[in-house]
């Protein structure tokens, strides 16, 4: 067992300034959505090929058993959209996507998605982690509902998760506009294409604010054509948490009421400072801003490709000030992948190898002095408003290696004041995937990590951790579509309790082709 060293801080009382309504938000949002609509975009994964210009259907329910000696594996539950159960259990899932044409044209679809988990466990629970109705014409798409995603500029099978958005929760309602696909400007030669998309989302209910918003949007570029033995990667993505009230009082909000009028719309996608509600809302930014700015590399030869992306860290501006004071933070990672595996009788082939570094111990260092102009002290996905954090449901939004303090072992030993009581860590993760035969799939991930708790909240000892996992799947030959899987994972150190599961399920699938 270790413990914290002993910290107290306070947040001043601010004077009272008259709050601002935000009913009438809504019908102007939606207007400013549209002005903005060809902006931005949300990265699913940078490096995937073009969805878009086939029509399909697809159809699926799954069976699948999970037991541990203690809790579920960390790579077994988490970056599973809040789907798998904590404890041993059963899930049962079904789920339908479709894509057809609508009017005369080929170019102009609509579609829908629905995915729904049934957990019966120790807390038996019914989810659905996905529905949404979508139309899409050519790369462009708008959508409206819950659907799973990932952000960030890196590799989402194999990975750890990106920093910002890493499909570890439960997926947010939105309504959104984006161009999926890299779209070449011409005059370029198709050289330079990009994507981009515009979102606002309702976070509902948290366990200190409710009725609280989503601004989302990002923009990447892509130099190269689709062909192109090198292609180069650059981009960033925005989130801000920002309007609702809380139930309680909070120092740093006057009347329970957050900024959320029109005007502090435009504070928060733009990121410019205004006078707000409160002397916090002054000297910061409305909302909880942050993201992260990413850049990568893709290197195509004759068997192989080799990819590499960075993505750094901002938190409430730190990344915009001339300091960029936390510049060491960030994510970096470079995939390896045989193009053309050999899957031959009896021998492993691997497809792919994966290696990431993940640092936040930075944050601009340990001190926070706004009169003196030093802007350290980032505590990522903590905030002094929003109490409950980058989360959602009680999950955090983005990496998992910034840990819930509900997860965490001897969680009385943590701190519980703030949703991520471990946000300064340094992660080495190693991902692979290939072949047994020509028939049997499998994937693993391993992880080791330092965990040094919070600027505010350090441990006195530094908690190693590791998780791994393994995974196989392979097809049945009864029907066309039917697959089964299986996998072992194990947790060993001292930040989650210790313990070793394992899952196996199977799965049907009906696809087709309109």
């Amino acid at each position: 067992m270790f413990v914290r060293k002993q910290f107290s801080f306070k947040i001043n009382d601010t004077p009272t300034i008259h709050s601002k309504s935000y009913n009438c938000v809504k019908k102007k949002i939606i207007v400013l959505h549209l002005f903005f609509q060809g902006l931005f975009f949300v990265s699913y994964n940078v490096f995937s090929q073009d969805s878009t210009q086939s029509n399909h259907n697809q159809q699926y329910v799954s069976l699948t058993g999970y037991g541990s000696t203690a809790n579920t594996p960390f790579w077994m539950r988490t970056n599973q959209y809040a789907t798998v159960p904590v404890t041993s259990g059963l899930m049962i899932r079904g789920g339908s996507k479709n894509l057809f044409p609508i009017a005369q044209t080929p170019h102009l679809k609509a579609g829908y998605g629905i995915d729904l988990v049934a957990n019966m466990s120790a807390n038996s629970q019914v989810i659905l982690p996905e529905l949404y109705g979508k139309v899409q014409f050519k790369k462009w798409e708008f959508y409206i509902g819950r659907k799973r995603e990932t952000v960030g500029l890196c590799d989402t099978l194999l990975g750890s998760g990106s920093y910002i958005w890493s499909g570890n929760a439960l997926p947010i309602p939105k309504i959104q506009l984006a161009i999926v696909d890299f779209l070449p400007l011409t005059f370029t030669k198709n050289l330079i294409s990009f994507k981009g998309s515009y979102a606002h989302g309702w976070f509902g209910s948290g366990d200190f604010a409710y009725g609280y918003f989503l601004h989302q949007k990002s923009f990447y570029a892509r130099i190269g054509k689709p062909s192109s033995q090198l292609k180069l990667y650059g981009g960033f993505n925005h989130q801000v948490q920002w309007g609702g009230k809380t139930y309680g009082d909070i120092g740093t909000v006057n009347n329970r009421t957050l900024p959320g009028s029109f005007r502090d719309y435009i504070s928060v996608v733009t990121g410019f400072r205004n006078k707000g509600n409160s002397y916090f809302d002054s000297t910061n930014r409305i909302g909880n801003h942050l993201g992260t700015i990413d850049v990568g590399a893709e290197f195509e030869f004759r068997r192989m490709s080799l990819s590499v992306y960075r993505q750094s860290l901002f938190d409430d501006g730190s990344l915009a000030r001339k300091e960029a004071n936390n510049v060491a933070d960030g994510l970096q990672g470079i995939v390896l992948t045989f193009l053309y595996p050999e899957r031959k009788k009896g021998q492993f082939s691997l497809k792919k190898a994966l290696f990431e570094l993940l640092y936040t111990k930075s944050q601009g260092g340990s001190t926070f002095d706004f009169e003196g102009g030093i802007f350290g002290r980032d505590n990522y996905f903590n905030h002094q408003q929003y109490f409950d954090g980058w989360s959602y449901k009680q999950r955090i939004i983005g990496t998992p290696f910034i840990t819930n303090y509900r997860d965490t072992n001897n969680s009385d030993d943590y701190n519980s004041n703030e949703i991520a009581n471990n946000n300064r860590v340094v992660v080495y993760h190693f991902g692979f995937e290939g072949y047994y035969g020509a028939k049997l799939h499998f994937l693993s991930k391993l992880s080791y990590s330092l965990n040094y708790g919070t600027y505010g909240f350090p441990y006195e000892s530094v908690p190693k951790q590791f998780s791994g996992l393994f995974q196989v799947d392979g097809q049945i030959g009864l029907w066309e579509g039917l697959e089964w899987n299986a996998a072992i994972a194990l947790d060993q150190g001292q930040l989650y309790t210790n313990t070793f599961g394992g899952k196996i399920g199977i799965r049907k699938t009906w696809s087709g082709k309109k």
